[in-house]
């Protein structure tokens, strides 16, 4: 098999692993990965405008409006005016979204020692270098440096 091609499918088999895992440790809140996601992201930054919490997730539609309907929904997040400007709608945690989102932290930790007890002690930074090279000219090595910068900023950098 071309390195390349095999490279490219474990690549993809290594994000659908995750992501199966993650939406797994989601299930008993009543969320999928991509929800607890949102949450946590609105946790960190918010109160953020839909287009501001698009940059932040990495979404198969590349915008998050039905995820975030689905939370508003499910009364963990608030839609309302900016103070500053009107016709900008900010999204924010309401109090049951904020309870929700620690044990989404709380459960993806668990999921993180999952990962590093399976790792061991390998270096990643050659994985992660190979992986910034590889996404360098896309909009999702932006994102990526943005969710860096916003872990950094909140503490949770490692």
């Amino acid at each position: 098999m071309d390195h390349l091609y095999e490279l490219a499918l474990l690549v993809k088999a290594g994000q659908r692993e995750l992501e199966r895992r993650t939406n797994e440790v989601m299930q008993p809140l009543g969320l999928t990965g991509a929800q607890a996601d949102a949450l946590a992201v609105l946790g960190q930054a918010g109160p953020l405008s839909l287009k501001e919490l698009g940059g932040l997730l990495i979404a198969e539609a590349g915008h998050p409006s039905r995820l975030v309907d689905r939370l508003v929904a499910a009364g963990l997040v608030d839609r309302r005016p900016a103070d500053d400007d009107r016709r900008r709608i900010e999204l924010s945690l309401t109090p049951k979204g904020r309870r929700l989102e620690k044990q989404v932290q709380r459960a993806r930790a668990d999921l993180f020692a999952l990962a590093r007890t399976l790792i061991g002690d390998r270096d990643l930074q050659p994985v992660l270098d190979f992986l910034r090279d590889l996404t360098q000219h896309s909009s999702f090595r932006e994102l990526v440096d943005r969710r860096r910068a916003l872990e950094e900023s909140a503490g949770g950098a490692k």
